[in-house]
């Protein structure tokens, strides 16, 4: 007697789309969690404009322990420095800085400069709504620098500022 019930097959290609549909979504859902989880941090290295806090100088990397060659402390800024927050452009001139200081900049080394330069050449929402256009000195950076209200400050400007020392900017 031979059976006359029918017999059901399911094609291997449906499965094996379906398999490769469900690995897909599994690894771009564990993709998105690994994101998650590490936050801004595995994005914010290749972002342009990036913007860091440190709560003292010896938190902020200098020119010597630096390994990125945008972010350091100028050497004007000095070691009792603390709240410190820095905005900078990775690829064009930008640079923001607020800290607060006892001991202050040693202006002595600076340069006055006259006139605002046109204003920073990027914003950054520590800075005050209004700078100064008097009393400011660049400290041999091509930065301004000044004191307001018992913090300081310094920013790149628009126009730029002579300067007999290139510690803006690191080439190696």
């Amino acid at each position: 007697m031979t059976s006359t019930q029918p017999t059901t097959t399911q094609p291997t290609a449906a499965r094996s789309e379906r398999s490769a549909l469900t690995s897909a979504a599994g690894v771009l859902g564990m993709g998105i969690i690994v994101l998650a989880l590490a936050g801004c941090s595995v994005i914010t290295p290749y972002l342009p404009e990036q913007e860091a806090h440190y709560d003292t100088y010896s938190d902020a990397p200098s020119k010597a322990n630096s390994e990125d060659v945008a972010w350091f402390m100028p050497s004007w800024v000095p070691a009792d420095a603390e709240d410190i927050d820095v905005r900078l452009h990775t690829s064009k001139p930008g640079y923001v800085i607020r800290f607060s200081s006892a001991d202050g900049v040693d202006t002595s080394a600076c340069e006055p400069v006259e006139g605002a330069k046109g204003g920073p050449a990027m914003t950054a929402d520590f800075l005050p709504d209004r700078l100064p256009t008097t009393s400011l000195v660049t400290c041999g950076d091509g930065r301004l620098t000044t004191e307001i209200d018992g913090r300081w400050y310094g920013w790149t400007p628009v126009e730029p500022v002579a300067s007999g020392e290139n510690s803006t900017l690191r080439t190696g």
